[in-house]
């Protein structure tokens, strides 16, 4: 593997990292503030920084294999993690 493409697969996981962040943020936000007109503004603003990326993925050639895997991990954390953050178990 080249520099340049470890270069390239080390920002895609930063974005990816960033967007779970950005992601689980919304939804305590919203889980503790119920601010429905944020909570829309953030995930509008979510899911075009998710085009971009995909854009991004396009445009350096990264194989639809990787692609599908990224996606699949970020799922399987971003998924449990948010439903723990927006229904959080009493005490």
């Amino acid at each position: 593997m080249t520099e340049e493409k470890k270069i390239q697969y080390f920002n895609i996981i930063l974005c990816k990292a960033g967007m779970l962040l950005i992601g689980l943020g919304l939804i305590r936000a919203f889980s503790i503030h119920h601010d429905k007109l944020g909570f829309l503004l953030g995930f509008f603003g979510y899911i075009l920084v998710s085009f971009h990326i995909q854009a991004l993925e396009k445009r350096w050639e990264i194989s639809k294999k990787h692609t599908w895997i990224s996606t699949g991990i970020f799922a399987l954390i971003f998924l449990p993690l948010g439903y723990w953050l927006a229904f959080p178990v009493p005490q």
